[in-house]
């Protein structure tokens, strides 16, 4: 579905920008612990991000009362089995085929580049969707809730915390937020606008995540009043020991045979180099550094131009990443990415891989 995308990394981690899709929903969005924050205005006949917000002073009163459904038409079949009444602070109950159709989506993102399946972990399901009912009775996207928010509960900021959180809202007359697919927003997570980094990607693409957690609410915000749909999806806090059983010892975006709509030809690629299979916190700029590492693109004849290469060390997923755009990237084109000069464990390294859009 399309939507725009704002995006914020793990607190002393923050980056803001915006990713512009197209028509029909808005997006925000963040990832890790919050920041400061940026805003545009929407521009006519296409959808626009908007600022994370800080969360309301203000508790929740009766004469806000509305509840989702009232921007569900009749003819939508619902993700609910209880709507949520977000001016009662109830989030409802989602479905288990949205939780399983997002960890579906996710795992299949990981298969693509070669990472272990994770598992779900229902222990946090009621967190998550406090946090998700937080984010839409304050119109916001924050892994920082505040205390004097509405439906503030001390399980929706800790799990806001070691989540990937977004927040939607339809643009367009007679949308809804629930026509916004939950897997849908797991690939907004790769194709996050962001000029510094990557972060929400990056937690997605985490060799050593294990278990996720997912909270949805669809419902009309208690500060303004006006429909959102909160997502959160728990990426930190559960890291394997070990992930010797992956065979690459990398992780690049885009990587192999790779969806188009899961990839912004204009937005940055990026990669990570796995320094310890053993320790995921031996993977940073003590054991990786790309000071003075090149980055060329081949279509088989041609080398593309590169720009905006540039390192981040911050702890999101991987603490290692570089990223680079490039121009010129069309589909059914295999092409040929060759990293040189990476120090590895002090060891230096060239990396080369292939992907093609489809």
């Amino acid at each position: 579905m399309p939507a725009a995308t704002h995006s914020c990394q793990k607190q002393g981690r923050t980056a803001r920008a915006v990713l512009l899709f197209a028509l029909t929903l808005l997006l925000q969005a963040c990832g890790g612990g919050g920041g400061a924050s940026t805003s545009s205005s929407p521009a006519a006949g296409s959808a626009s991000s908007v600022a994370s917000s800080t969360s309301s002073s203000s508790t929740a009163s009766s004469s806000s009362s509305s509840t989702s459904a009232s921007s569900v038409s009749s003819s939508r079949t619902s993700l609910y089995v209880t709507e949520p009444v977000v001016a009662n602070c109830d989030a409802g109950q989602l479905k288990d085929s949205e939780r399983i159709a997002v960890l579906d989506k996710l795992n299949a993102i990981r298969a693509r580049h070669g990472m272990p399946a994770v598992t779900y972990d229902a222990s946090d399901d009621s967190a998550a969707a406090q946090a998700a009912l937080y984010m839409v009775a304050n119109a916001t996207a924050t892994t920082t809730p505040s205390v004097s928010g509405f439906c503030y509960t001390p399980d929706a900021a800790r799990l806001a915390a070691v989540s990937n959180v977004m927040i939607v809202v339809p643009f367009s007359p007679g949308a809804s937020t629930q026509d916004f697919s939950s897997p849908q927003m797991i690939v907004n997570s790769l194709i996050n606008a962001n000029p510094g980094v990557l972060g929400r990607r990056r937690w997605v693409l985490d060799p050593f995540l294990t278990k996720t957690t997912f909270g949805r609410v669809d419902g009309i915000s208690i500060s303004n009043g006006n429909p959102f749909a909160a997502s959160v999806l728990k990426v930190a806090g559960n890291n394997a020991a070990d992930i010797s059983q992956m065979t690459n010892d990398f992780v690049a975006y885009p990587y192999g045979i790779y969806p188009v709509s899961e990839f912004q030809t204009d937005w940055f690629l990026s990669f990570s180099a796995i320094a310890s299979k053993t320790d995921a916190a031996a993977n940073g700029a003590a054991q990786v550094s790309f000071a003075s590492a090149t980055v060329t693109v081949n279509d088989g004849s041609t080398a593309l131009p590169v720009t905006g290469v540039a390192a981040d060390y911050s702890g999101a997923g991987l603490p290692n990443s570089l990223q680079w755009k490039v121009t010129g990237l069309q589909t059914n084109v295999i092409y040929t990415v060759q990293i040189n000069n990476v120090i590895v464990n002090s060891v230096t390294r060239q990396y080369t891989y292939t992907f093609t859009l489809q």
